[in-house]
């Protein structure tokens, strides 16, 4: 009887811990690293530039959860209109055949002052991310085709994207979407914390 007892307490204390754990890891946590002031880059930003919250993205265009965050920050800017903006940098995963001259397309594009409207085409068509293709992109937002061309065969924005991987490098970013909140760095989609990370940041 004595030793049921025992068992059973012992029975009693590890399913006690497992759920201590479960609940403790199902908690949001807003503890982040935190970086000093994480450089822009060369994109056009979305939301208000004068705003004191800064969110930015280092994302691939072939990257499907990249994708999936897409209307996570469609909501976060509407939500916060006024009190965040955004910006966009490349970080093309290895992994990912075309995810690097889709990057450079987009800065051929934000060249002609589409960058955005680059940014959803590809997005959208992550299994056709081949160099035709890409044209085949710039022709339907009517840009200057020859320009266009000219500039993705030359690899005129290739420092660019390689200055955005060594600074992500730098910033132990691993994988995509990984995304810093004035400075302070979320890998992965997770809203709750973001927004909590908001909230803190207008708090102060």
């Amino acid at each position: 009887m004595e030793r049921n007892l025992k068992i059973m307490l012992i029975m009693f204390i590890g399913i006690f811990i497992v759920l201590g754990a479960m609940i403790y890891i199902s908690i949001p946590n807003n503890k982040t690293e935190v970086f000093g002031n994480v450089d822009i880059g060369i994109n056009p930003p979305k939301g208000n530039p004068n705003s004191e919250i800064v969110l930015i993205e280092f994302s691939d265009f072939q990257c499907p959860f990249c994708k999936r965050a897409i209307p996570v920050i469609d909501e976060l800017l509407q939500k916060y209109e006024e009190e965040i903006v955004f910006y966009y940098r490349n970080f093309p995963l290895e992994m990912h055949a075309n995810s690097f001259i889709a990057a450079e397309a987009a800065e051929c594009a934000n060249e002609q002052g589409k960058f955005w409207e680059y940014h959803d085409i590809l997005f959208e068509n992550q299994g056709k991310l081949d160099k035709e293709n890409l044209k085949l992109y710039a022709q339907e937002l009517e840009l200057n085709q020859n320009q266009f061309d000219n500039c993705l065969d030359t690899d005129k924005f290739k420092q660019d994207i390689e200055r955005d991987i060594n600074e992500g490098e730098f910033l132990g970013i691993e994988g995509t979407p990984t995304f810093f909140i004035n400075g302070r760095k979320i890998v992965g989609i997770n809203e709750e914390v973001m927004n909590n990370i908001i909230n803190e940041e207008l708090e102060e």
